[in-house]
């Protein structure tokens, strides 16, 4: 086993060319640390999480796939690498290192400061979802609201420069509502998100990369706290 201390990135679909797209997107966001990042990708479940019906029943699948990623990689920390945070919640119960979702790490970075966001996302179905993830991370945050895209999230998916185009679409909407950051929400849209940062003023907050730096924040703040021991997961292992 390698002494270089691991991040699990977990995703919550049965797609594995997403799970290399959310590690290599976590990454490049961790370039530079001195951390390892690895994936897993959840063995049943939806391809794709476009309703609340997939999100919940993604959620066993997630935690099942992640306790088995902790079994072979003893990671120090886990990122659940779908936007509605499936098995998040769940799988903190059963572990004893840090477990973020990205939706949750994508609004803890949108609403800092007391900003104003909103979300922009191509997955309609999932709205009351997504509500509910802003009322459980942020309750009080300035939340502008969701801004939708007008086609089928899974047309959207095999449509790189329609997503691009229709999120920007989201995007100014949500601008208009007096957003000052907006969050692109799916892990898979993190190349979409890159192209409409550059023509938008509005902060665009990718969710992969603010869960990847939530845990550079904590596994570093441990790390300067404990420098006898670097070789170890840093704040310890599965309680299984």
């Amino acid at each position: 086993m390698s002494s270089v201390p691991t991040i699990l990135v977990v995703n919550p679909n049965t797609n594995a060319s997403t799970t290399d797209m959310l590690v290599a997107v976590a990454e490049k966001a961790m370039d530079g640390s001195r951390y390892d990042v690895v994936g897993v990708t959840a063995a049943s479940g939806p391809r794709m999480i476009v309703d609340a019906e997939a999100l919940a029943e993604a959620a066993e699948h997630t935690v099942a796939a992640a306790l088995s990623g902790i079994d072979v990689h003893r990671p120090c920390a886990v990122i659940i690498g779908a936007f509605g945070d499936p098995g998040a919640a769940a799988l903190r119960q059963l572990v004893d290192i840090p477990v973020v979702g990205i939706g949750q790490a994508a609004v803890s970075t949108a609403a800092r400061g007391g900003r104003r966001f909103a979300i922009a996302t191509t997955t309609s179905l999932l709205e009351p979802s997504l509500r509910e993830l802003v009322r459980h991370c942020s309750p009080d945050a300035d939340f502008a609201g969701i801004f939708l895209t007008d086609s089928d999230p899974l047309v959207l998916a095999r449509d790189h420069d329609a997503s691009v185009f229709e999120l920007g679409t989201a995007v100014d909407d949500a601008a208009a509502a007096g957003a000052e950051a907006v969050i692109i929400g799916g892990g898979p849209l993190s190349d979409s998100a890159r192209q409409l940062a550059l023509r938008t003023d509005v902060v665009i907050v990718e969710p992969v990369p603010s869960a990847a730096l939530w845990v550079l924040e904590r596994m570093e703040s441990n790390h300067n706290s404990d420098q006898d021991e670097p070789n170890t997961p840093l704040i310890g292992s599965s309680r299984r």
